[in-house]
């Protein structure tokens, strides 16, 4: 099927195409302009590393010395750890309960940007119906943040000078609209109203078809009437009549077949014997009249 015949096929059913083209519009429309909005806020954390007492501090203070200094995030050599632990714990089940509990936004991002140095960075986007519910979520995700942070550090009871802490850097002050929400949801209108015109369009044709075949079978099954019957008979005779005039043949038509089929040959019986006249006799000539050529006239 080309591209013409399917225009062809739209145009014939005009009536469907425009009434779903007017109704996918007008969807599109509303959702662009009066569907619900998405706003987004973002907070920003950098995971600080703590400061180790050197040696002469430990001696010096006794109490220093005897803090428990059993960090297993501080030993580690990859100083990422932490910051890859925290992302893994944001994004478990227990903080979207806890989120929807509250009556906050469970849609939230945590991601990790790429830094150097001793410090790790941490930002979490959340995502709400309104920009305060939005801001409400990113503040809420911080808390979660920090008590997390420390829970983790504290499985072998290290103490405070040994644990990372967590500092926000960029607070969630505003929030902004995403545009591209609305634009997906108007894509995807779009898409069902072209899908609905296809169907729309091929139930038209679907019905079409079922009512010329009906009335086809109804055409073919329908009685001949009485005058259309006496007007083919005395066609019959006429065509028959103009083709033997032309002094062409039949050429197979239906009249010319039953004039031809009508025409039968008579037909003789075979125990009558023919008709025959009396002759004369040779007895009953005279001589002259045997003798000669020429017949006498009585």
């Amino acid at each position: 099927m080309t591209p013409v015949s399917v225009l062809k096929i739209l145009w014939r059913h005009k009536v469907s195409m425009i009434t779903v083209l007017v109704l996918t519009l007008a969807a599109a429309a509303y959702v662009f302009f009066f569907a619900p909005r998405s706003y987004m806020a973002s907070t920003v954390y950098v995971l600080v590393t703590p400061r180790v007492p050197s040696v002469e501090e430990m001696r010096t203070d006794p109490a220093v010395a005897a803090a428990n200094s059993d960090n297993p995030y501080l030993r580690s050599a990859d100083s990422s750890l932490i910051t890859q632990v925290m992302a893994t714990k944001l994004s478990s089940t227990d903080v979207v309960d806890s989120l929807k509990a509250a009556g906050l936004s469970p849609d939230y991002t945590v991601t990790l940007p790429a830094t150097t140095g001793a410090g790790q960075l941490i930002r979490m986007e959340a995502t709400g119906p309104s920009p305060q519910l939005a801001i409400t979520t990113a503040e809420a995700l911080g808390q979660h943040l920090t008590a997390k942070l420390r829970d983790a550090q504290k499985v072998n009871g290290a103490d405070d000078r040994y644990l990372f802490t967590a500092l926000q850097i960029d607070p969630p002050s505003k929030a902004t609209e995403q545009f591209s929400s609305r634009l997906r949801s108007m894509i995807v209108v779009l898409i069902g109203g072209v899908i609905l015109l296809f169907g729309a369009v091929s139930i038209a044709r679907m019905l079409e078809n079922s009512r010329a075949a009906r009335k086809d079978a109804v055409d073919r099954g329908k009685p001949v009437s009485r005058r259309r019957r006496s007007a083919d008979r005395h066609a019959e005779p006429a065509a028959v009549a103009n083709e033997q005039q032309d002094g062409e043949p039949g050429g197979g038509s239906v009249v010319a077949a039953r004039a031809v089929k009508d025409r039968k040959p008579a037909r003789y019986a075979v125990d009558e014997p023919p008709l025959l006249l009396p002759q004369p006799g040779l007895e009953d000539l005279s001589f002259e009249e045997r003798r000669s050529d020429v017949p006498v006239k009585r």
